[in-house]
């Protein structure tokens, strides 16, 4: 995925940010790779009826990978906030740092991500010059997408640094 090929309707080419730290609250699950893709469906189903969270930054929402294991991974469908202090016992929280990121734009429906993230680590990020930083990634869903059918534009936000 080098230049500007096209692998399910994203760019290979991303642009770089260098994003300031933020906070992000909401739902935050378990789910084994085999059964992730639907099992994280169903819980961005449960994030929507959920009400507005306090302190909430409205417009923007977040699909974070906290952590992942050979099998699994953790992941939080959520707002940026303010700060952490009003939020509801038991929702989850996650520090994101200033990092620098790769972002992807992707057009389409959400079942484009797992291709997507595949093709960047296993396509893109080699022949990138580029390698993974360790802290969270992140889906970014902005006006652009349309939550009730699941498509319209979303981006793939990669923390990486230059190869050494």
């Amino acid at each position: 995925m080098s230049g500007n090929s096209r692998i399910d309707g994203f760019p290979g080419t991303p642009r770089f940010v260098d994003a300031p730290p933020m906070l992000l609250a909401g739902l935050r699950r378990h789910h084994p790779f085999a059964t992730a893709y639907s099992s994280i469906v169903a819980q961005w189903e449960d994030w929507r009826r959920l009400p507005e969270l306090p302190g909430a930054v409205v417009g923007v929402t977040y699909g974070a990978i906290c952590g992942a294991t050979d099998d699994s991974l953790e992941y939080l469908s959520g707002v940026e906030v303010g700060d952490f202090a009003a939020l509801p016992a038991g929702l989850g929280r996650m520090r994101v740092p200033a990092q620098h990121y790769a972002v992807f734009t992707l057009h389409g429906h959400v079942s484009l991500l797992p291709r997507a993230w595949q093709a960047i680590r296993d396509e893109w990020l080699p022949q990138s010059g580029y390698e993974p930083v360790h802290g969270p990634e992140f889906e970014r869903y902005d006006w652009r997408f349309d939550p009730g059918s699941g498509t319209g534009t979303m981006e793939i936000w990669c923390a990486v640094r230059r190869r050494t």
